[in-house]
């Protein structure tokens, strides 16, 4: 039995036992076609989809939180202004950020983040004086700063974590705690308020009890 399409009778097909649609007399064959169609289809939506998505990345980059430069937030000239030659540690409480100048006479230097200027009043100074003449990282939670003392050259002198009070930025030597035998080349540290957590270059990071 012969099935005619479009009333033209050269395209006249018939399906063979496995069910597909095969040419007759030299035509294609409607599975063909319909085939070649979707794939024209397919190929237009897909270029369409990647234009939208390209445009739409600037936009998908803000919503989803991806890091970019924003330049109006630096401070600068540290050096030239403050004599901040080697900037160390970073902690901030939204309003002011400490920036921990580790050189011959360590100190925490305070900034105004809103404006960007200099807020001296709440410098942390003495650090030499109380020992603690190698700081590393720092973190605070709000009323203590504490200040790791890092020993980079893997010397065992003072290895302990020093505790200033925010409220006068005096030492608060109630608060400091020693660090374990292993922990003698300290870096970086960071507390939930709970747990404090000490990294270390010979690839370990050490916890400690912040409250007891």
């Amino acid at each position: 039995m012969y099935l005619r399409f479009m009333e033209t009778p050269k395209i006249a097909q018939t399906p063979p036992s496995n069910g597909a649609w095969e040419k007759t007399k030299g035509s294609p064959s409607l599975l063909r076609l319909f085939r070649a169609a979707c794939g024209a289809l397919e190929q237009r939506a897909f270029g369409i989809s990647l234009a939208l998505l390209l445009l739409s990345l600037p936009a998908l980059a803000a919503q989803t939180g991806f890091a970019s430069r924003n330049a109006a937030q630096d401070l600068n000239n540290l050096n030239e202004d403050d004599g901040i030659n080697s900037p160390y540690g970073l902690w901030s409480d939204g309003q002011t950020l400490w920036v921990l100048n580790n050189s011959k006479d360590p100190k925490l230097f305070a900034y105004d983040l809103a404006t960007k200027s200099r807020d001296p009043a709440k410098d942390i100074g003495g650090l030499k004086a109380a020992g603690n003449a190698s700081p590393g990282g720092i973190w605070s939670d709000g009323t203590t700063m504490w200040v790791v003392n890092s020993n980079r050259n893997g010397v065992r002198d003072n290895d302990k974590i020093y505790a200033y009070k925010m409220s006068d930025k005096s030492r608060d030597a109630s608060k400091d705690f020693s660090l374990v035998a292993g922990n003698i080349r300290p870096s970086g540290i960071w507390s939930d308020g709970i747990t404090m957590w000490v990294s270390d270059t010979a690839d370990r990071i050490y916890a400690y009890n912040l409250t007891t």
